[in-house]
């Protein structure tokens, strides 16, 4: 079974996130950065959703995906936030994410784009 970490600082998002995915994956989850690293590093997952605002300020997701692919270049991970900064989009696939998923989501948004890169 392949395993998603699921990073956001919302506990609402993460339910709804481990809800949405735990039929077909495992999922692991941080509710900060630093969490997000080492649970990177333990649990090796297969992709990662990763929450662009989390509690250091609008920038720790960014932080967090630089550090990520710094860690392992292969690394998947889409990025979801409200922010719909066409910018901040662009800086993030520049910085090696692969996808973006924009709050309010549906499931079948997550579903949809967690499949393109979990086949």
């Amino acid at each position: 079974m392949k395993k998603i970490l699921v990073a956001d600082d919302s506990e609402f998002i993460r339910k709804v996130l481990k809800e949405t995915l735990s039929p077909e994956y495992k999922v692991v989850m941080a509710n900060d950065g630093k969490k997000t690293l080492n649970m990177y590093k333990k649990e090796k997952p297969d992709l990662v959703l990763l929450d662009i605002i989390m509690p250091e300020g609008e920038e720790e997701g960014i932080q967090v995906l630089e550090k990520l692919i710094e860690m392992d270049k292969k690394a998947v991970i889409i990025m979801i936030t409200a922010v719909g900064q066409d910018t901040i989009r662009a800086e993030c696939k520049g910085l090696g994410a692969k996808g973006y998923i924009a709050k309010p989501f549906s499931e079948e948004d997550v579903l949809k784009e967690v499949k393109k890169y979990l086949k």
